[in-house]
This record gives structure tokens, sequence and C-alpha cells, in this order.
């Protein structure tokens, strides 16, 4: 019986060893999709994307996740966009008060600016609260159509399951 706790033991141990915890991390979320539709005030225009999320802690924890990126806003919303964009670029992310990297996915509330005429580009300013957790994120990307796009918009950051 003593072998079976110590067994136990060790194998939660090891469990524990393995558990992603530290009080802040920071991300690197690379992502590339194409946005599309036309929307002033009314309407619809979406993002779709894929791309790696990579994060480390301050005690040097490193996790990286395959992810999707989906930008969408409510059919009556503060947004002028319209046209055909395909967007690449890094975004960098931080979570605080938080112990698991996991924690950087999830739903954002996103203002942003993106412009192209053949290329151009655009930038992205995000958080999430889920008290007492906060994320926060600020990207940078790469714009290739013709369209522009500015306003206020839902993100979602998620596994990849295809990956």
């Amino acid at each position: 019986m003593k072998k079976l706790f110590v067994a136990i033991a060790l194998v939660l141990g090891a469990a524990q060893a393995q558990a992603y915890t530290a009080p802040a991390w920071g991300c690197n979320l690379s992502f590339k999709g194409v946005a599309h539709g036309f929307k002033v005030i009314l309407g619809k225009y979406e993002y779709n994307g894929h791309g790696d999320l990579t994060c480390i802690s301050l005690s040097g924890q490193k996790v990286q996740y395959p992810v999707t990126v989906t930008m969408k806003a409510a059919p009556l919303s503060a947004q002028v966009a319209l046209g055909r964009m395909e967007l690449s670029g890094q975004a960098a992310e931080i979570a605080l008060f938080d112990s698991n990297p996991e924690s950087i996915l999830g739903t954002y509330y996103v203002a942003q600016a993106q412009g192209a005429v053949l290329g151009g580009v655009g930038i992205i300013t995000a958080t999430r609260v889920d008290l007492p957790e906060m994320a926060l994120k600020v990207s940078l990307q790469f714009a290739k159509g013709l369209g522009v796009n500015l306003g206020i918009n839902r993100m979602e950051i998620a596994l990849d399951q295809n990956r």
C-alpha cells in the first residue's frame, strides 16, 4: 500500500511539474488571413485567418499553439469597411494576473484601422478582461488588395483543431 501512495505521489508531482504556471505571460501572435465585405455602419465585414501563438513567462516557460483568428462586428455597429484585403502580421500580447498562457485565447474587443490600394498597412489594439485576468494586444499588419476598414470589432482567438 505504501508503494501505491508513493507511485501516485510521483505521478501527481510529474503532472504538476508540466503545468504552466506564471503570474504573467508575454506572447507573440503571427497570423495571415483574408478580410472582405461591405459595411458602412450596417452590413457585413469579416476577417478569417490562422497563425501561431508563442508565449513565454517571466520564469522562462515557453509554449506554442496553432490558432485561428476571426473578427466580426455586429451587423449594426461603429464600422466603415469595404473591399478585400489579405492581412498578415505580428501581434504582441501580454496576459496579466494569469497563471495559464491558454488564457490569451478567447474573445477580445478591438479598435482597428487597415487600408490598402494594392498594398498597405493596418493596426489593431485589443483588450480582454475576465477579472481578475486581463490581456492586452497590439498588432501591426501588412495588407495586400483594395479596401479600408475602420471601426470596432469583436475578435476571437481559438485553438486550431485542424493543425
